[in-house]
């Protein structure tokens, strides 16, 4: 129960100082999007395992976003990931500043917890549930236990983790 509480805490101060709180959150939820290497936008060819889970958990959450937003988000299989486009940025920064401070705290705790912002905005907007934004943090996790095992105490713990995580911030939207 604590990281709801954190998120009810932060989001109540956030509504008494709206301005400084909510802008600093902004751009520090925003900045998961412009990283050197983005939100999900390297895309490997190989393992077979890690490009089929990446077919099937991000490439829908990339289609939904440039449908949903008008956006084009660029994706790569190299390293060396492209820039996303200023509009592109602006839209998602337009979009950060019109959520209301519960919205913004639900998105500052699943954009930390599944290091994803375009996870996060699928969960708050309830695109996806949280096992399905669960699952689409954990890719690469998921990829690596297919091929190698799982490591108990961690990937079971990271597993449960995870979903209480970003359980926090859709149970502070639910009657929202």
């Amino acid at each position: 129960m604590k990281p709801l509480v954190a998120k009810c805490a932060h989001s109540c101060s956030s509504i008494s100082k709206r301005i400084p709180s909510c802008t600093r959150c902004v751009y520090s939820v925003f900045e998961a999007f412009t990283e050197p290497i983005p939100d999900r936008s390297y895309h490997a060819d190989e393992p077979a395992v890690l490009v089929k889970l990446q077919n099937e958990h991000w490439k829908p959450i990339l289609d939904w976003a440039q449908e949903t937003f008008g956006v084009d988000i660029k994706v790569s299989d190299s390293l060396f990931v492209p820039s996303q486009s200023p509009e592109t940025l602006r839209k998602f920064e337009e979009v950060l500043n019109n959520l209301s401070p519960w919205e913004m705290a639900a998105m500052e705790r699943a954009t930390y917890s599944s290091k994803s912002f375009l996870i996060a905005l699928a969960l708050i907007t309830r695109r996806l549930d949280v096992n399905q934004a669960a699952e689409a943090a954990h890719v690469e996790v998921n990829s690596q236990i297919e091929r190698w095992g799982e490591v108990e105490d961690t990937h079971d713990v990271d597993y449960h983790d995870m979903r209480r995580q970003l359980g926090s911030a859709a149970c502070l939207l639910a009657n929202y």
